[in-house]
């Protein structure tokens, strides 16, 4: 049966009728779902190891500086052999991230390997990721495919970080760990629905500089500021507030549901009027930064992780749109990917090495809230 034949009619036809898409689809969905499990956690089982603010934040330069470098590593691979087996690498090399975190407990001077190894995985496999994905997504519809796939990475993932916070408090971190390098290995699957092909990249940092413009870099390098302090900071503080795994558990994974409900709809308006859709999500997002500083009774923290989740996706998906569009544009799509991944890097590097010196989250919240405001750069595009 023809692949288009499955995926019959109304907007699921409109989305499912790229054989290389759905596959990337369900591969995301696994490793995302896997992931669930305990990424959200990581910072908080490092604390729990006794390792402070400072050496996490440490462990997070190693490791994104390492995916930085190994990003390149990635694209060379990607030429060589091909972008599936690029990806597949580096779920491959996650799986020893999540047993090289297991051994921690026992042995805590080895977190910076950790944090490489991490690096290592993360590198290679977002360097086939993002060319594989610009390569195959609808030009007129970058927001709306990347709402879908984030949609699909959600739906395995709303119960992951709840599942994830019981097994951890019933059995242990290190039972999850195994559990989750387990569906990594299942995730390499659909990645080979479709044919294994090749990108052509040589390196050189002056064609990576001037692949892209620099209100593009301000942008990314914002980007990289906020995903930390969200993804990172953010949880911590959740913890230090509520004192246990299972409420971080539980706020994750009801915004996660509550977010799915708003991403389709995002998605198919920023494909029309991405503009518009971003400037509303720059002014909102910046707000939850402040509202933070004041709402701090569980369910002020449940109702800000909330309301900073939908005005994220505000400016997620129209950000998306420009990146893959534009990529597709771009006379060098690797050296277009790597100028994002570096201004990404030194965004993270300058607010870890902030926390290293000043140990102080809330401070990161009050930085990211001007720096939100650094996307006002993406309506130049």
């Amino acid at each position: 049966m023809p692949h288009r034949d499955i995926h019959a009619g109304g907007l699921i036809h409109n989305y499912f009728d790229n054989k290389q898409i759905d596959g990337l689809y369900l591969s995301t969905a696994i490793k995302n779902f896997a992931g669930s499990f305990i990424t959200i956690f990581v910072p908080i089982y490092l604390l729990t190891l006794g390792i402070n603010i400072q050496n996490i934040a440490i462990y997070y330069i190693v490791g994104l500086t390492t995916s930085f470098l190994f990003f390149i590593v990635g694209l060379k691979i990607n030429s060589k052999w091909g972008i599936k087996k690029s990806m597949s690498l580096g779920i491959i090399i996650s799986i020893f991230y999540y047993i090289l975190l297991n051994s921690l407990s026992s042995w805590q001077d080895g977190y910076l390997l950790v944090a490489i190894i991490s690096g290592i995985s993360g590198g290679i496999y977002w360097a086939g990721f993002h060319i594989e994905f610009s390569r195959f997504c609808d030009k007129n519809k970058e927001a709306s495919e990347n709402a879908l796939m984030n949609i699909f990475s959600k739906v395995a993932g709303a119960v992951g970080p709840l599942i994830g916070a019981i097994l951890i408090s019933k059995i242990s971190f290190n039972f999850v760990i195994l559990l989750s390098a387990i569906l990594l290995v299942l995730s390499i699957i659909p990645l080979f629905s479709t044919k294994n092909e090749k990108a052509k990249y040589r390196f050189s940092i002056k064609e990576m500089l001037k692949s892209d413009r620099r209100n593009k870099a301000l942008a990314y390098t914002g980007s990289g500021i906020i995903g930390v302090v969200g993804g990172t900071f953010w949880p911590i503080f959740i913890y230090f507030t509520l004192k246990e795994v299972l409420s971080l558990g539980i706020i994750v994974s009801i915004t996660a549901v509550v977010e799915i409900l708003f991403l389709f709809i995002i998605g198919k308006i920023s494909d029309k009027h991405g503009k518009k859709v971003l400037r509303t999500g720059i002014v909102t997002y910046s707000a939850s930064w402040i509202s933070r500083l004041f709402f701090l009774s569980p369910l002020g923290i449940f109702f800000n992780n909330l309301y900073s989740a939908f005005s994220t996706s505000l400016i997620d998906l129209p950000f998306a749109k420009i990146i893959y569009s534009k990529s597709k544009e771009s006379q060098d799509v690797s050296n277009y990917f790597l100028f994002r991944e570096f201004y990404l890097w030194v965004g993270r590097v300058l607010i870890l090495l902030l926390v290293i010196f000043t140990s102080n989250i809330f401070m990161t919240f009050i930085i990211s809230f001007f720096v939100t405001f650094l996307y006002f750069n993406l309506l130049k595009e």
